[in-house]
């Protein structure tokens, strides 16, 4: 599950290189979900399964996948349960990650803001050529710049990275243009640049309420 990388073999989990500890038990509960991605799992496979057949309490595996969830943050809500199926774990789809990205982004907030670039991120991971995941994630990092939200030294050159990235899979767009000015203005002082870039964006698409607004 992005941004986790169960490793079975030779060491616990980690999320995005950082070690994420579960007791062996959970980690059994979570390995079985994992082997059966897209498909309910009855409580029944699941005792027979992580529980090597000893006899537990639907209670407790209960318990248990609710400790996996828990460990896994917001993607624990990749996992459902349904009384009479068991649970399900669902691996979401690109198309899902950029919708859930701009969900988290409309919080508006940083806490919402990094939640979004974890969902682009792993979208531009799954497709890299889905320029949306970019252009995700380079309006995140302006945000974030321009709000003081994180210093603009660290965030800014990695809007730029990704609105390039954005650019060259899916062309100079007005949307695009309408994110690049704030940058010429605030954090370059190409004043004009920007005003060029903001003039553009409203003569190729006069209802980009944005780009009069910035």
């Amino acid at each position: 599950i992005a941004p986790f990388t169960p490793n079975t073999t030779c060491g616990p989990m980690r999320r995005d290189g950082a070690e994420i500890r579960l007791r062996p038990q959970a980690q059994q509960a979570l390995e079985v979900l994992l082997r059966n991605t897209g498909r309910p799992v009855s409580y029944e496979q699941m005792i027979a399964e992580a529980w090597k057949g000893t006899h537990v309490s639907k209670h407790t595996v209960d318990v248990t996948v609710g400790e996996v969830k828990k460990t896994l943050g917001e993607y624990g809500r990749c996992i459902t349960h349904r009384p009479k199926a068991g649970y399900r774990l669902e691996v979401p789809t690109s198309e899902e990650l950029v919708r859930k990205g701009w969900h988290f982004f409309n919080r508006r907030t940083r806490e919402g803001a990094e939640l979004a670039i974890s969902c682009f991120e792993h979208a531009a991971a799954e497709c890299p050529g889905d320029a949306r995941a970019y252009e995700g994630l380079s309006t995140c990092y302006l945000m974030l710049a321009t709000f003081g939200m994180r210093p603009p030294g660290e965030v800014y050159p990695k809007f730029l990275e990704t609105h390039e990235q954005a650019v060259a899979l899916g062309g100079l767009r007005p949307e695009l243009r309408t994110n690049r000015a704030p940058g010429l203005h605030m954090f370059e002082q190409h004043l004009e640049r920007a005003e060029a870039e903001f003039l553009a964006a409203i003569s190729e698409k006069p209802s980009l309420g944005t780009a009069y607004v910035r």
